[in-house]
């Protein structure tokens, strides 16, 4: 086994997992969850023509004075006035509709003398004076046909859907999703509806790193359990490899030094993989190469380390492929008692981001921290204790 960098280590995934690809979809709810592979330009004014942001009177004022006016039409929403107002004129207008030409501002009709159903009225009185421009909202007011109304990399979200189809567009580019099959192995791995027996466990990281891989925007095609045996886990491969519509492979488990360790035996001969021990804690070893075409990330079996690894490793390359603009690590004061951990290695720890700034670790072991955390701590390998008021890096999780 070779030794690389954590920050090596995370490169070499990016390579290996490559540039991602591009479509054009509909924007419509599917499109949703979805990032922006180019900027999204605006196809319309918003709102397309002068409009009324009220149900009541558009007003042209004969005189400083006039509180009385003629109605000379009625312009429901989406239709368009066929005449213009002239001083003196009123027309009832709706909410969204088009203000005929020549209107200066309009008159919520509570304001009027006017019943606010029923037929148009052949005349309505103000309760007060119109002031200009007043509940009119002013074709392009919001965004002008040309204008990015959404950069690339941006989350296609329920209110951009909003915004998009109110300009006039109507598709756009995004990133295709990676398509991801995860296998978790080992021998002592059982499924959740059997007894475990006395040497075995409850399988977890299979769908775990699935649920890992649909939070960082894949689409999880296969989700596979395999024991220890070398054919089992080649046969699987093999299968894999020979279906176009997976991107990639990732696994768990028999990745170490020891006997056993299936994922190794079957790809550390192949001269596409390379197999290393990170100076990292947890989810120190790691493999990671190509199986015939078809890219393989091999984590570690413990589920926090597999946790951990997918986060540092693994999920920054998929945002790579998906267009996820690269977060930085937030900074926060570290509170609770000592914590002491071991130097000569980067060290993620499972902690808690509290609502005033702070972050801790939570006083359990393992999985239980692991359900307990929102963010990983990071701290470097020169370090080798937490102490109460140490400033830390976080990564949300």
């Amino acid at each position: 086994m070779g030794h690389r960098s954590v920050a090596e280590h995370r490169a070499a995934v990016e390579r290996l997992l490559g540039e991602g690809s591009c479509e054009q979809v509909p924007l419509d709810r599917h499109a949703a969850g979805r990032r922006l592979a180019a900027d999204l330009v605006a196809a319309d004014d918003l709102p397309r023509f002068d409009s009324s942001a009220m149900d009541g009177y558009a007003v042209c004022p004969g005189s400083a004075d006039q509180r009385t006016y003629p109605v000379v039409g009625d312009v429901p929403a989406g239709s368009a006035p066929t005449f213009a107002l002239v001083a003196g004129q009123a027309a009832r207008v709706m909410t969204g509709a088009r203000v005929p030409e020549g209107t200066v501002a309009v008159v919520p009709v509570e304001l009027t003398d006017a019943s606010p159903t029923g037929p148009a009225p052949e005349s309505v009185t103000l309760e007060q004076d119109p002031l200009p421009g007043r509940h009119v909202r002013p074709r392009g007011e919001d965004v002008t046909a040309g204008a990015v109304i959404a950069t690339a990399g941006a989350a296609v979200t329920p209110a951009l859907l909003a915004l998009a189809r109110s300009a006039g567009c109507t598709s756009a580019s995004v990133h295709v999703p990676t398509r991801v099959a995860v296998i978790a192995t080992g021998a002592e791995l059982a499924p959740p509806d059997a007894d475990p027996g006395a040497g075995g466990i409850h399988e977890s990281n299979s769908h775990m790193v699935a649920a890992l891989a649909e939070a960082a925007g894949c689409r999880v095609l296969r989700v596979e359990v395999c024991s220890d045996e070398p054919d089992e886990l080649r046969a699987l491969l093999d299968e894999l490899d020979a279906d176009p519509d997976v991107d990639l492979v990732v696994t768990t488990g028999g990745v170490s030094a020891g006997a056993y360790e299936v994922v190794r035996q079957v790809c550390s001969p192949l001269p596409t993989f390379d197999f290393v021990h990170l100076a990292m804690q947890p989810g120190g070893p790691q493999g990671l190469g190509c199986y015939g075409a078809t890219p393989v990330v091999c984590l570690p079996g413990t589920p926090v380390g597999a946790f951990v690894a997918f986060h540092v490793l693994v999920r920054p390359g998929l945002d790579r492929r998906h267009g996820v603009p690269t977060a930085p690590g937030g900074r926060a004061a570290y509170v609770g008692k000592t914590r002491h951990t071991r130097a000569g290695r980067v060290q993620f720890v499972t902690s808690v981001l509290r609502d005033d700034g702070t972050v801790t670790a939570p006083d359990a072991r393992h999985l239980t921290a692991l359900a307990a955390a929102n963010c990983l701590v990071e701290v470097p390998e020169g370090v080798d204790q937490l102490v109460e008021g140490d400033v830390v890096v976080v990564h949300p999780v």
